[in-house]
């Protein structure tokens, strides 16, 4: 990708991010709701209680593997100098 700008490019880009931060609220949403039913007090108790270490490992990479995905998703720019 260059960096002149694509209309069609960018406008996926910025639908992708719409959709991305509205699934980030919606999470966000049901987090505080959890929260609000378990207490701040013995969330951490839930959590440990409900993770082994196997769970933990799985979900680590599960992130990484994200992370991988999204790099390579990602525009890659290349810049030209022009007289």
């Amino acid at each position: 990708m260059s960096l002149h700008y694509n209309k069609t490019n960018g406008m996926q880009f910025m639908i992708a991010d719409f959709f991305s931060s509205l699934r980030a609220r919606v999470y966000d949403d049901e987090v505080r709701k959890w929260i609000s039913v378990v207490g701040v007090d013995f969330i951490g108790k839930k959590l440990v209680n409900k993770m082994t270490s196997t769970n933990l490992l799985e979900y680590g990479n599960m992130l990484v593997q994200e992370q991988k995905n999204r790099n390579q998703d990602a525009p890659s720019f290349r810049v030209q100098f022009v007289n």
